[in-house]
């Protein structure tokens, strides 16, 4: 039976997750900041078949690129890159035949002005993977490219400046994806056996 390490334990899709898996170690920021590098580089993850990542943000990405703050656009480059790279090289070092799953976005390709740090950041984590799964093939990364997921996102992206209601209705103005449906597809790439990209729109 698999043996399962997950960051971002309080996604809606981990959430949707968890509940239909068995025999995995579960951590939320609290428990585990993926940005606490020194932490990382003293993580034991060689009893890990696979390690799943749903940590990301795009927080206040509603404003213009010059409104938007520093910590913000410094954030969004730790959490959705840098931490990517940091747990994926710890990991493979202790495992080179593992698995590494994480959640890139459809702005990695094509995205507005104000999302354009949020999609360089997926964009930079699938560039290094894709090299990385070159170099190392034993290794499997796994990217599901998601497009519009209805979770907890959002509010976060506006910074509760909108209401969990107002957020909902924002979602329900153009087809998006459940977060049960997203877990669904989590379910079928927990065995894969090489690298891959699947993306997902709704």
């Amino acid at each position: 039976m698999q043996k399962l390490c997950i960051f971002g334990k309080k996604s809606a899709i981990c959430e949707s997750l968890i509940s239909r898996i068995p025999n995995y170690v579960a951590f939320d920021r609290i428990g585990f900041d993926v940005t606490n590098f020194t932490n990382i580089d003293q993580f034991d993850f060689s009893n890990y078949d696979t390690v799943i990542n749903f940590a990301g943000h795009s927080k206040g990405n509603f404003k213009s690129p010059i409104d938007n703050s520093w910590q913000n656009y410094l954030d969004q480059s730790l959490v959705n890159f840098v931490s990517h790279v940091m747990i994926a090289k710890k990991y493979m070092s202790q495992n080179i035949k593992g698995r590494y799953i994480w959640f890139s976005s459809t702005t990695a390709n094509d995205c507005r002005p104000y999302q354009s740090v949020y999609g360089a950041s997926k964009k930079a984590t699938e560039y290094t993977f894709s090299s990385w799964s070159t170099e190392y093939p034993s290794f499997k990364f796994v990217n599901l490219r998601l497009g519009r997921v209805k979770t907890g996102h959002l509010y976060n992206t506006f910074e509760q400046t909108k209401t969990k209601d107002q957020c909902d209705a924002e979602y329900n103005l153009s087809p998006f994806l459940t977060a049960d449906h997203v877990a669904n597809e989590v379910l079928k790439v927990l065995e894969c056996n090489k690298s891959l990209t699947l993306e997902l729109k709704p």
